[in-house]
This record gives structure tokens, C-alpha cells and sequence, in this order.
């Protein structure tokens, strides 16, 4: 087997290669996006609710920002705050795609 593969290789390295012309196909006839697609903005909100529902599903309804962990006088657990920084997190970091997205089809 490994003869086999020696053989195939020193015998496409010693051949030169066929040129082949590209094909020229039209480009397909896509309709342009609309204007008013809500697609970014729906994928903003899914990302901010998948770190929210990510966030409770682990560590519970304390774990949003101005959720109960920080009413009392009690000892805050370092994964609440870890996860309140998270959706901080990715709140800005959506903000700022939608800002980009702004930016780019306005243009």
C-alpha cells in the first residue's frame, strides 16, 4: 500500500498539470436584501438572551444584573458576579456589532 501511494505521488509530481479554463456561469440572480431586514437585530436579541438564559439555567435568578444576590447584606459568590460581567459582556459586544452594522448599510 505504502508502494502504492509512493508511486502516486512521485507520479503527479513528475507530470506538469493540465490548464484548465475556468468557467465563466453567471453570477445567480439573488434578489438584494431589504432594507428593513430585522435579521440583525433579531440576532442581537438572541445573543443577549442566550447569555441571560444561560446565566439563570446555572446559577439562578440572582445571577442578572439587579437580581436579589446583591439586596442583602450576604456574601456574593464569585460566579455571580463572573456572570453579571458576562452579560455585560455581551451587551456591549452586540451593541457594538449593531453599531457596526449601522455603520456598514448606510454607507
Amino acid at each position: 500500500m505504502h508502494r502504492l501511494l509512493i508511486l502516486a505521488v512521485v507520479a503527479l509530481l513528475a507530470f506538469q498539470p493540465v490548464p484548465l479554463l475556468a468557467q465563466t456561469v453567471a453570477p445567480p440572480a439573488t434578489a438584494p436584501a431589504a432594507d428593513n431586514s430585522m435579521l440583525p437585530y433579531v440576532v442581537a436579541i438572541g445573543a443577549i438572551a442566550g447569555v441571560v438564559v444561560f446565566n439563570i439555567a446555572a446559577l439562578g435568578l440572582e445571577a442578572v444584573p439587579g437580581g436579589m444576590a446583591y439586596a442583602g447584606n450576604t456574601a456574593v459568590p464569585a460566579e455571580m458576579s463572573v456572570a453579571m460581567s458576562r452579560i455585560y459582556a455581551g451587551t456591549s459586544a452586540v451593541l457594538g456589532g449593531l453599531i457596526a452594522d449601522y455603520i456598514y448599510t448606510t454607507k
